[in-house]
């Protein structure tokens, strides 16, 4: 079981199967901002970890040699959202910096929901102009998620 008695059991899903339908799924389809995206190619990449739970996931992209940056995609559909991600962020959060992760960035686009303050996101400036729309970037590290509430509700 997830967090608190309740939630997904995160697990690393390499399926593009899976990650397709979550990405075409018509409450979701809107973050591909008509581009065309091969999230098969993507989960399937070596520097790709793909977290799934049972609704969607986190895509974690490293971002150096050495796997302690990652820039975080998150992915669910409607009937994943609100306690199955709660639950399963704080999961794949453990996860990754178990293995080594200091560092997650992730981006906000304007009018979009913004990562939760209470994981120990931050932002980093404010939001700017981008191919994809104002964006504003965000910031996790490690010390910053382990004096986090969600991290202390985790034990």
């Amino acid at each position: 079981m997830g967090s608190r008695g309740y939630g997904p059991v995160i697990r690393e899903e390499r399926d593009g199967a899976f990650w397709r339908a979550v990405v075409d799924h018509p409450d979701v389809a809107h973050v591909k901002m008509g581009l065309p995206f091969d999230v098969e190619g993507l989960v399937a990449h070596e520097q790709v970890i793909p977290l799934a739970s049972e609704h969607g996931g986190f895509i974690f992209c490293r971002l150096d040699g050495v796997g302690r940056v990652f820039e975080l995609h998150t992915m669910f559909t409607p009937e994943g959202r609100g306690r199955e991600v709660t639950a399963a962020a704080k999961e794949a959060f453990a996860w990754m910096f178990r293995a080594g992760a200091r560092v997650i960035t992730t981006y906000e686009v304007e009018d979009w929901a913004s990562p939760p303050l209470s994981f120990g996101w931050r932002p980093v400036g404010g939001f700017g102009p981008t191919e994809f729309g104002n964006v504003r970037t965000w910031i996790l590290t490690l010390e910053e998620w382990e004096s986090s509430p969600a991290h202390r509700r985790l034990h």
